[in-house]
């Protein structure tokens, strides 16, 4: 009769081993889908207030340049851009994208219509481009903790400030715009 027991402890010890090892893979499984489903919604937000950031930025630029009331950009989408962000951005990537809205904000509320003003495009430019890599690099940052470093280069968001110039300047000599 012991060994009977010895064999029911023993097969109920291993059952509950198997039974305690299937629940906590079972957790941390669950644990590193919803980690990687949270870091997908992370990257796909931050890709859609980029995109959306382009567009807005353009289409003001086209106007400016054009000398007219900028039509046609999607305030909503970019709006819809900027709850995205919201909801998944750490508090480095939040602050980030809202020095990006706020230098929108404020190129969106230039004197659109009237002559140019090189300083004043000057000034917003290089808030728009300063904003728009502390975006990246803060995004960067919230999704690679171990990648830390700033990366060299910069990618989307406003020409550099010398082909704002040639443009300018090629309005000057032919009398065209050329968005």
């Amino acid at each position: 009769m012991a060994a009977a027991w010895g064999t029911v402890i023993s097969t109920a010890t291993g059952a509950g081993a198997t039974i305690l090892g299937i629940l906590v893979g079972t957790m941390a499984g669950r644990r590193n889908e919803a980690r990687q489903w949270s870091r997908d919604r992370t990257i796909a937000a931050y890709e859609r207030f980029l995109q959306s950031f382009g567009a807005v930025e353009i289409g003001l630029r086209h106007a400016y340049w054009e000398e007219r009331v900028p039509q046609g950009i999607d305030w909503e989408e970019w709006n819809a851009a900027l709850v995205s962000v919201s909801l998944v951005a750490d508090s480095g990537t939040g602050m980030a994208a809202l020095e990006l809205s706020e230098a929108i904000g404020e190129f969106s509320t230039f004197p659109f219509g009237q002559p140019k003003d090189l300083e004043k495009l000057r000034q917003i430019h290089q808030r728009l481009d300063s904003a728009q890599r502390n975006f990246v690099q803060a995004a960067r940052r919230s999704l690679h903790a171990a990648d830390k470093q700033q990366v060299p280069w910069r990618l989307g968001g406003p020409p550099p400030w010398s082909e704002i110039m040639e443009i300018h300047q090629r309005d000057q000599d032919t009398g065209h715009v050329i968005p």
